[in-house]
């Protein structure tokens, strides 16, 4: 695959998952402009609707003028949080074509013709779309998508294993795989060895924690929204919407779902959320003010739970258990370290940095701007979620790593 070839796969694979990703939001306005229209709206304002989408997935703020909806005033204000289920839909799409293009001979053309392709269709659709209600700046909706996609598109295809179509079909690999390969090697053969140690173990037990609480957190809103299926019924009921209005309401709510499981997440650890200014949603007590009447926030606790602080023991159990379980793969750091204490106190803050760390970050992409006044600020406190997280998982990790990461006596190298 030659370099004109890279970068012309790469710009087509973009208009299709930039059609693809506005087509979900399009196809179904149109169906009711057309159908249950009435004529005083033009077919524009579903096209509008389904490009302010698509550029705020990519990470675009959205300013809406002052104005009024069905009867009620309301002042300007600023629309800035992902709708991650249509974000990550293209991610997993953008990493699917990376994965494909790691066979290419050469793949900066790729990075480059991908991500022009996409931040020049988010500058196109903004330009199509531009109205006096909402407006962009004048250059997110070029730059922001072209960084989202030619950044998930570099990860993808300079790491993990190369496509291959069958076996003995590629060419030589990529030197910008190769070089990016290198380059992370030597930066981790330059690391402290009390920290190039202890990385990997540490790594599973801090990525392990963030998982299970993401997957408890999905089971928890699946139950809720399952048992309180009455209240969801009614609510759609009291909106009064017809069956493609419901059908768009849906796939609305399922755009901000994986925001909600993040919320969830931040529930189980201890500092919770808040739907708006001034409201709180933590398992030992919740305060909610007038909230969007979304069927999806059902899932949302309208009270404390008597047993809630037994929550907060989940992120712990799972450090705990978890250190156990990689003991096998603590060897290095069982050479290395002199005591039990120094070996667990390391393992214990390294796991609990990173969970930390991608706690912030999630908590980060998951909040913002949903509406104006109270709904200004929706989501959660990320340097509290990280604090909490940072907590939990260092004093069980440390635990479980006084039991289990305890040096080779010499017995033992003996044996070796």
């Amino acid at each position: 695959m030659n370099r004109g070839l890279s970068f012309a796969i790469a710009a087509l694979q973009a208009l299709i998952i930039a059609a693809t990703t506005i087509g979900l939001a399009i196809a179904p306005l149109t169906l009711a402009w057309f159908i249950e229209g009435n004529g005083s709206v033009d077919w524009i304002v579903a096209f509008a609707v389904a490009s302010f989408s698509f550029l705020l997935a990519c990470g675009v703020p959205l300013q809406f003028a002052a104005g009024e909806l069905v009867g009620v005033e309301f002042p300007a204000f600023t629309l800035s949080a992902l709708p991650l289920g249509l974000t990550l839909l293209m991610g997993l799409l953008i990493i699917r074509v990376g994965h494909r293009l790691s066979a290419a001979s050469t793949l900066w053309p790729a990075w480059l013709g991908g991500g022009l392709a996409f931040g020049g269709i988010g500058l196109g659709v903004s330009m199509l779309a531009k109205n006096d209600a909402v407006t962009v700046g004048e250059w997110a909706p070029l730059v922001a998508p072209a960084l989202f996609f030619a950044g998930l598109l570099f990860i993808s295809s300079v790491w993990g294993e190369r496509f291959e179509l069958f076996e003995g079909a590629n060419h030589p690999e990529a030197k910008e795989r190769i070089w990016v390969r290198s380059q992370v090697k030597a930066l981790h053969s330059k690391l402290h060895w009390s920290i190039a140690t202890v990385l990997s173990p540490a790594a599973r037990v801090g990525l392990a924690v963030i998982a299970a609480m993401l997957t408890v957190g999905a089971a928890t809103i699946a139950l809720a929204l399952g048992f309180g299926w009455i209240q969801v019924v009614a609510l759609y009921e009291s909106l009064h919407v017809s069956i493609l209005g419901g059908v768009m309401l849906t796939l609305a709510q399922l755009a901000l779902l994986p925001n909600l499981i993040i919320y969830s997440m931040s529930w189980i650890a201890g500092p919770g959320f808040s739907i708006g200014i001034g409201s709180s949603v933590t398992a030992l007590g919740t305060q909610l003010g007038p909230v969007p009447a979304l069927p999806m926030f059902v899932a949302i606790p309208t009270s404390g739970l008597d047993r809630g602080i037994l929550f907060v023991l989940i992120p712990v159990l799972v450090a705990f258990v978890g250190t156990i379980l990689v003991r096998r793969f603590t060897d290095e750091m069982r050479w290395e370290y002199a005591t039990r204490f120094s070996a667990a106190l390391a393992f214990a803050l390294t796991a609990a940095t990173i969970s930390a760390l991608v706690g912030f970050a999630l908590a980060l992409i998951a909040s913002g701007s949903f509406g104006p006044g109270r709904l200004a600020e929706v989501g959660i406190n990320a340097p509290i979620l990280a604090l909490a997280l940072f907590l939990e998982v260092s004093l069980a990790s440390f635990l479980a790593g006084l039991i289990t990461i305890k040096p080779y006596t010499d017995a033992e190298q003996r044996r070796k």
